[in-house]
């Protein structure tokens, strides 16, 4: 996510506490201490916690019709939930958080809010540059006319950053050298070597090394003075990456080898696979192909354990809301239904001479049969999501999007409305793999379906039905102008896709067919559609057609 400023610190700006607009003061409290909770978790780097605390905490404060630290709330958790790549939820919870500080004329705190979901939308999971760009405009606009020179210059660097994943250069080094001067005027030393840092990314994605190694050298002697450690690293990485690049091995080793160590010893697993990727392409240019090949295996290493940190992310976020629902539940009967709690707690001591001897009779059969359960629900549960998910894409498969198809379909002619379905395919696929090899075009394949996945509306589907094709089912009734804005976003969307961590100048599109109508046989709506997508690439692919 570009943003230097605003989305860093968002949930560290609300440590005031709101006053309370009613309720009962012990949910208040409580409501308020879920929150500071939050803070403490995310600060401590325990986001899947977080997001549950946080979510509980604005669910209390909505219902004491505390907006401000409902606001609040929303705010942690969007920036906790784009922390674990919940792009759809962040943006959820920040738009949220925006409406309330809008509603009570919290003017700095919507701005901020509005940085965050700007920040969102110029993620490369998301893609939407165009959106950050106008969201970003806006803001600067409003921090020029206010005279916030400092949120100025953050916001031209959060520009400059965008528009170099939406890989316009030339307007990322502009917006870039304007935040330099910014920062320059308010002696912002350290955000000046920052911003120069990503200048020479920029230039090293121009292919314009020597100007990259120029700037790089400039931010790694500030940092280096300053005895800031975990800039310089990162700065003798960008740099490694540019001396590579320009053959000169033995000084990209050196460097990236400082910063392997670093990342190694600090277990930053994410910088350090993307480290471990460049050594090993230095490696194979000096021809040294058995350490080339050990460091392709401790990325592979890496990527593994990465994709378990993920799971146990998930893990501890439902454990925690597991837990945080159920003491909910017992606080709020605590204070709200004493005579029934302490009904209850009389039952509890009748019962528990009976429920011991039970316990103590049953005890080991329970335990058994409570296994062979477990493993019997597992089971059922790994089946099922094997029988109707496709394992590269982790979409519906074929005979899943199908018999989703048909239900929607049938619901369609139940309510005599009108119906549509997408079919889409990836332009030239067979050349990305002839080209790149079959590994990046599984990669590129994965990539369009999480794509795709952000870009449809809620309720609508997107299944894989072979190869490179796919098919959407849009919910509820649709029009065609409502399906060919589907079609087109979807499009839109995956043109702009980032590849480049996949393969260089890789680039992807569709094309893609709609049917819409009252048709409600499967088979003569999936061939309408296919129809309009042989159009679509007989017009020059990269386009929409529609019954």
């Amino acid at each position: 996510m570009p943003v230097r400023r605003p989305l860093l610190y968002a949930f560290a700006i609300f440590l005031v506490a709101a006053m309370a607009q009613g309720g009962d003061p012990d949910l208040l409290a409580r409501a308020r201490a879920l929150v500071a909770r939050g803070d403490a978790l995310q600060k401590a780097d325990r986001v899947a916690e977080a997001v549950v605390v946080y979510t509980e905490a604005a669910k209390l404060a909505a219902s004491l019709h505390d907006p401000a630290l409902e606001a609040r709330a929303r705010s942690g958790a969007g920036y906790a939930h784009y922390n674990l790549g919940s792009m759809a939820d962040a943006l959820d919870n920040l738009q949220t958080a925006y409406r309330l500080f809008s509603e009570l004329g919290d003017e700095d705190r919507k701005r901020d809010a509005l940085s965050s979901i700007a920040g969102v939308y110029a993620d490369t999971q998301v893609a939407q540059y165009d959106r950050a760009i106008e969201y970003y405009k806006q803001l600067l606009a409003d921090y020029e006319r206010t005279g916030k020179e400092g949120e100025a210059g953050d916001t031209l660097f959060n520009l400059g950053t965008t528009y170099d994943s939406k890989t316009d250069f030339k307007a990322a080094e502009l917006n870039f050298a304007r935040a330099v001067a910014v920062y320059q005027r308010l002696n912002r030393a350290a955000d000046v070597a920052y911003t120069r840092r990503s200048i020479g990314l920029t230039l090293m994605k121009q292919n314009r090394l020597s100007e990259a190694e120029t700037v790089l050298d400039d931010a790694i002697r500030f940092y280096q003075r300053e005895h800031d450690e975990g800039n310089l690293v990162l700065a003798l990485q960008y740099r490694g990456m540019v001396r590579r690049r320009m053959g000169r091995y033995a000084d990209a080793l050196r460097d990236l080898q400082i910063a392997h160590d670093y990342y190694q010893k600090g277990s930053n697993l994410r910088f350090l696979e993307r480290n471990v990727e460049e050594l090993a392409l230095v490696f194979a240019g000096m021809g040294d192909w058995q350490r080339a090949y050990a460091a392709a295996q401790e990325r592979t290493s890496l990527q593994q354990k990465l994709a378990e940190s993920r799971r146990d992310d998930v893990s501890a976020r439902l454990r925690v809301q597991f837990d945080f629902e159920k003491k909910d539940q017992e606080n709020v009967a605590l204070h709200r239904e004493n005579s029934l709690r302490e009904a209850a707690l009389r039952e509890s001591r009748r019962s528990q001479q009976l429920q011991i001897a039970i316990i103590a009779l049953t005890g080991l059969l329970a335990v058994a049969l409570a296994l062979l359960f477990w493993r019997q629900v597992a089971h059922t549960r790994r089946m099922r999501t094997i029988a109707l998910t496709d394992d590269l894409t982790r979409l519906p498969n074929r005979r899943n999007i199908l018999t989703v198809a048909g239900v929607e379909l049938d619901a369609a002619r139940r309510g005599d409305r009108e119906a549509a379905l997408i079919m889409f395919d990836i332009d030239r696929f067979k050349n990305i793999n002839d080209t790149y090899g079959h590994n990046v075009g599984d990669e590129v394949l994965k990539l369009i379906a999480r794509g795709c996945r952000l870009a449809v509306r809620p309720g609508d589907q997107v299944g894989r039905i072979g190869g490179e094709e796919f098919l959407v089912v849009l919910h509820g009734a649709t029009t065609r102008s409502q399906a060919a804005e589907v079609a087109e976003r979807l499009r839109a969307a995956v043109e702009a896709l980032d590849m480049s961590s996949v393969a260089e100048g890789l680039r992807a599109t569709i094309s893609l067919g709609v049917w819409s109508g009252q048709q409600y046989d499967l088979v003569a709506a999936m061939n309408a559609a296919d129809a309009m997508l042989y159009r679509a690439k007989e017009s020059g692919r990269n386009r929409v057609f529609c019954v």
